[in-house]
Formats: structure tokens, sequence, C-alpha cells
């Protein structure tokens, strides 16, 4: 396992157990986004960390309002902590993953989505 990979499991890790300790009503009341202050308008991540502490309180439909994409990314951040249990026990999973146009096209289409998904937002608004 190498150090990217590593660093990715501590930081996921750490963002579960935050968002299993500090419930989304404990959260600063104020934007800490950059975009949102400067802007006064969400960016696509904003509503991520909102959403982390309510999938982790069970709040799953104010998790969906903070922003929908919380689901994917709490499930990748679990992924991440169990993968190399998964690759070291089951080789040919790594093997295929690596080979897969998933690895490639997935974090591009994210990106598109998740931009999509903030311009409506801010029309809405």
């Amino acid at each position: 396992m190498g150090r990217p990979t590593r660093w990715l499991q501590f930081g996921s890790g750490v963002a579960l157990a935050t968002s299993l300790v500090i419930p989304s009503s404990r959260l600063p009341a104020f934007p800490l986004c950059l975009f949102k202050l400067l802007t006064g308008y969400p960016c696509p991540g904003c509503g991520l960390t909102h959403a982390f502490c309510d999938i982790s309180h069970g709040h799953l439909s104010a998790a969906w309002k903070a922003n929908p994409f919380g689901f994917f990314f709490y499930t990748l951040a679990l992924a991440s902590l169990i993968w190399p249990g998964l690759g070291a026990r089951f080789p040919g999973i790594a093997a295929s993953m690596r080979e897969t146009r998933a690895l490639v096209w997935g974090p591009a289409a994210l990106i598109v989505l998740m931009w999509l998904f903030d311009l409506v937002r801010i029309a809405r608004l």
C-alpha cells in the first residue's frame, strides 16, 4: 500500500470519525467556504460537511438537502477504508480496477455533475 493510499485512508477515517462525533447542529452557523464568503453563492461542495454529519447521525433527508453528493463522498470515504483490505484479499479486484476507464472518466463526470448541480442551486436562489 502506497503513501497516497495511506493518506486517503487517514483523511477518510478522520472525516468519518468527526462526522460521528459532531452533529450538524453543532457546526458553525457562518459559512466556512471562501467562495461563499466572497460571492454569497454556494460552491459545488457547500453543504458536504453538513451532509456527512447528517448521514452519520441518520438524518438522511437533511443530508440530501445539504448536498446530495454527500452520499457519494460518504460511500467513497467508507470504501477507501476497506479497499486496501479487499485488494489484499482479492487481488483480481485491484488489478481489474486499474484497467477500467471509470478511473479516468468518473472524476471528470463527477466534477461536471457537481457544477451543473451548483448552477441549478444558484438559479433557484
